[in-house]
């Protein structure tokens, strides 16, 4: 097993950790649209290099790293979000070491992950809102085009969005990967090539912190959030039980679809993630540090670094816009990682 402590590949895993932490959790809170497009690409490519640079186990090392990152820095994520990143490490553990067929590889890892990713978000879908969800849409698509006239057969539009939305992402995991898995053979000559790539990540700059919330403005807002949790959750419970009428948080009514959602996400943001974070730091507070949590110090220390050379390469890439930007963007990071 190669170890997690050579530079190229904690600096791999500290940039997944930077990817699943902190751009996850914005496109996350920020209810942004092919969340798990974006940040599962991000990660495709750094476990593709991650894989194709270390040999066994190393994808596996940097997962549980990432995993604790992402608690400790983003713990309003939701579940499912760790569950897709767990996912996408063991395939691309399975899938790494070895130099054959290194494009093929790459496409299977991304288009089985990005499938994944999207029939999770699906299941979720259906698990929050159920068959009301897909009739109602179904109904209104056909008052949108004049369809669903008596006797005719209606079309399942929910059905085709569905396998369009899965189609998608298939199709997108597979070309990224496919591009990725090329990507490690091409570096040596693309730093050849473009010796202004080359950058020099400055150490820390106090510019780039975060002013931090104080512990108490954290403490009374968590009160004041679980409160009003507490309240829903009380509210649906009497709802359940018979106490008083169903009302506006009826099972097939739009408030009780938003309410199960609240405080779905309300029980793990609220509940289960602070449970589980201070269990983590209670476990690396510890004397006598194992060699998970040696390697997620390490990844850690070099997080301010690693969002400064992300901060350097972005700014080498200000000649390209939209996906063209992006693609330059990951051969210039990748080149300073993996090829510098």
């Amino acid at each position: 097993m190669v170890p997690v402590t050579q530079p190229n590949t904690l600096r791999l895993i500290a940039l997944w950790g930077l990817s699943e932490a902190f751009l996850g959790g914005i496109l996350h809170a920020l209810k942004m649209p092919l969340t798990g497009l974006l940040v599962g690409g991000a990660s495709l490519i750094l476990i593709v290099l991650l894989g194709q640079g270390g040999g066994r186990g190393t994808v596996l090392r940097g997962l549980l790293v990432v995993l604790s990152i992402k608690v400790l820095l983003s713990p309003q994520s939701p579940p499912t979000a760790y569950l897709a990143v767990a996912f996408q490490g063991v395939l691309g553990e399975l899938l790494a070491g070895g130099r054959a067929l290194p494009r093929l590889r790459g496409a299977v890892l991304g288009a089985v992950t990005m499938l994944e990713s999207a029939g999770q978000q699906l299941f979720v879908l259906w698990l929050l809102y159920q068959k009301p969800l897909a009739v109602a849409f179904n109904s209104f698509l056909d008052k949108l085009l004049g369809a669903g006239t008596p006797g005719s057969a209606r079309p399942d539009y929910a059905l085709w969005l569905a396998v369009g939305w899965l189609g998608g992402h298939l199709l997108a995991g597979a070309a990224l990967g496919w591009w990725a898995g090329s990507l490690p053979a091409r570096l040596p000559l693309l730093a050849a090539a473009h010796p202004e790539w080359h950058v020099t990540a400055a150490p820390a700059a106090a510019a780039l912190a975060r002013p931090a919330r104080s512990a108490s403005r954290r403490w009374h807002l968590s009160r004041v959030l679980l409160a009003i949790w507490l309240v829903l959750a009380l509210a649906w419970l009497g709802n359940r039980l018979g106490w008083w009428g169903a009302g506006p948080l009826g099972e097939k009514g739009l408030a009780g679809l938003l309410l199960r959602s609240v405080l779905i996400y309300g029980a793990w943001a609220l509940l289960l993630a602070p449970w589980l974070l201070q269990k983590l730091r209670n476990y690396l507070s510890r004397p006598r540090a194992g060699r998970w949590a040696t390697d997620l110090a390490a990844a850690l220390a070099l997080l301010p670094n690693s969002r400064q050379l992300v901060a350097a390469c972005w700014a080498r890439t200000t000649q390209r816009r939209g996906l063209a930007r992006l693609r330059l963007m990951v051969q210039v990071l990748a080149v300073n990682v993996v090829g510098g």
